[in-house]
C-alpha cells in the first residue's frame, strides 16, 4: 500500500481537538490551547466527547469512534490533534471508518494510548500521521518552546531529519524502513490483531512508569511475533520515565541490541516529559548511529 502525506498545516487551517480516550477533568486546559491556537491565526473545533465521561474514559465507544470518523469526514477540518492518551483507543478500532480516512487524508497528531490509532489507520489506510503533542495534555498548558517549535515546523514545513541529543549508542550501523511505533505498551496491546507493517521498518518506542521487567516482556512479546521481528530494521529510544531500575533497563536493551544485531540506539526526545519532537509515523527513513540522525524521505 503506498503511503499517503496530507497537506501541510497553515495559518487559517481548522484544527479539530478530538477526545477519544481518557476522561477531560479540566476543560479549561482545552480552551487554554484552544486560545493558544487561535491566537496564532488557526480555527479550532472541540470534539463533543471531550465535555462527556463514562467511567475512566470520555464516552462511550460508539460515541467516541463516530468523534474520529465525523473529523475525517468534515471537509472543513484540516488536522485533528488529540486532546490526550489514558486508555479507551483500542476499544474502538472494529468501529472506525478506513476507508472515509483513506478518502480524506489529513495531520492526526497524538501519543501515547492514540498510538494504537495511528498504526491501525497506518495498516489499513496508509495515511502518515504525526507523533506529536495533545490539546489538552501539552498546549493546555505551558507548553515547552522546543516542543512548540517542533510541532509547527513539522507540520507547516516537513521534516526531514533529526538529531538525537544525548543518544546512546547500542549496536552501531546504518538502517533504513519506515518510521513507526510509539508508546510500548499501546503497541503491545495490538496484539492479536492484524497491525505490524509489511515492509521493514525502525521501531521508535517510549513509556512511562512502567518497571523493566514489564518492558522486558513487552519487547519479548513483540520479538515472538515473526513478522515483527522478521521485519524489524533498527530501534530508537524516546524516554522511558519513572523506570524502577536504569542499571537493569540498560542491560536489557544491551542483550536485546546483542540478539538482535541492528541497530539500536536512545536520544530521541518523545514521550511523556515536557519536552517532545514531531515525527511522522509511516514515513521512510535512514538511521545513522555513527551521525545520531533520523533521515526522513518526504
Amino acid at each position: 500500500m503506498d503511503n499517503i502525506i496530507a497537506p501541510k498545516l497553515k495559518k487559517g487551517d481548522t484544527i479539530g481537538f478530538l477526545s477519544v480516550a481518557g476522561v477531560i477533568d479540566d476543560f479549561s486546559r482545552l480552551e487554554n490551547a484552544k486560545n493558544f491556537f487561535e491566537n496564532l491565526g488557526y480555527k479550532v473545533i472541540i470534539s463533543q466527547t471531550a465535555s462527556k465521561k463514562k467511567n475512566y474514559l470520555c464516552a462511550d465507544d460508539s460515541s467516541r469512534a463516530d468523534a474520529l470518523n465525523d473529523f475525517f469526514e468534515d471537509k472543513s477540518i484540516n488536522a485533528i490533534v488529540a486532546c490526550r492518551g489514558g486508555y479507551g483507543a483500542i476499544r474502538i478500532l472494529d468501529k472506525l471508518d478506513y476507508e472515509t480516512i483513506r478518502n480524506n487524508p489529513k495531520i492526526f497528531c497524538g501519543y501515547s494510548d492514540i498510538t494504537a490509532l495511528q498504526l491501525m489507520i497506518y495498516k489499513k489506510t496508509g495515511l502518515v500521521t504525526y507523533n506529536a503533542p495533545m490539546a489538552y495534555t501539552d498546549f493546555g498548558e505551558d507548553i515547552d518552546t522546543c516542543t512548540k517549535e517542533s510541532f509547527f515546523k513539522t507540520l507547516e514545513q516537513g521534516s526531514e531529519e533529526i538529531y538525537l541529543d544525548d543518544s546512546k549508542v547500542f549496536y552501531g550501523g546504518v538502517s533504513s524502513g519506515i518510521l513507526w511505533g510509539g508508546n510500548l505498551s499501546t503497541v503491545q496491546s495490538l496484539c492479536g490483531l492484524d497491525f505490524i507493517p509489511d515492509k521493514k521498518f525502525i521501531f521508535v518506542t517510549e513509556d512511562v512508569n512502567e518497571p523493566v521487567y514489564k518492558i522486558d516482556k513487552m519487547f519479548t512479546q513483540l520479538l515472538n511475533i515473526k513478522q515483527f521481528k522478521n521485519n524489524l530494521a533498527g530501534i530508537v529510544l524516546g524516554d522511558f520515565s519513572g523506570l524502577d531500575d536504569t542499571a537493569y533497563f540498560q542491560d536489557l536493551i544491551k542483550e536485546l541490541s546483542c540478539y538482535l544485531k541492528i541497530p539500536v540506539m536512545s536520544g530521541l526526545k518523545f514521550g511523556h516529559e515536557p519536552k517532545k519532537l514531531t515525527f511522522p509515523i509511516g514515513i521512510e527513513a535512514v538511521l545513522d548511529t555513527n551521525l545520531s540522525k533520523l533521515c526522513f524521505k518526504m
